[in-house]
């Protein structure tokens, strides 16, 4: 399975906002620029992971984002299922295949999925981020000064 840019990029954005110090505001042009992705772009993920709950947006000349919860309350499982299709990952009526009455492909994809998400269900963003120091020097952002 391949993940989409749209939740690469969600995942990237979560990241960022994670590692910010004191749940400092973060904005779209800053996670834009730091990631090289086109602002629109951002916008739309932002705007998705303010929908799920994920992050919190301030409006106003001082506004700006950042995480609604502790990041070792965002399950990745949850969120790739929120930014995915995992529902189908095979599109057998699409060309109208003629094996798609007895094929038994979309269940076995369907329960390689299930296997993947467990698997990533496992994981929370604040183990995306458990080598903090690390993580700020790659994005040059300065120390922390305290962990969300």
């Amino acid at each position: 399975m391949q993940l989409t840019l749209f939740t690469d990029y969600a995942l990237r954005t979560l990241t960022y906002l994670a590692l910010q110090p004191d749940r400092r505001l973060s904005t779209i042009t800053e996670v834009a620029a730091k990631f090289d992705i086109s602002r629109n772009h951002v916008v739309k993920i932002v705007h998705q992971l303010g929908v799920k709950g994920y992050i919190e947006t301030v409006r106003g000349k001082h506004g700006g984002i950042r995480l609604a919860r502790n990041s070792e309350e965002i399950n990745l499982r949850d969120v790739v299922s929120d930014m995915e299709n995992v529902s189908c990952l095979l599109d057998c009526q699409r060309e109208g295949c003629l094996l798609s009455s007895g094929c038994r492909f979309q269940g076995i994809l369907r329960k390689a999925m299930r296997a993947f998400l467990d698997v990533l269900g496992e994981f929370t963003l604040a183990d995306l981020v458990k080598d903090r120091d690390r993580m700020c020097g790659l994005l040059g952002l300065g120390i922390p000064t305290q962990i969300l």
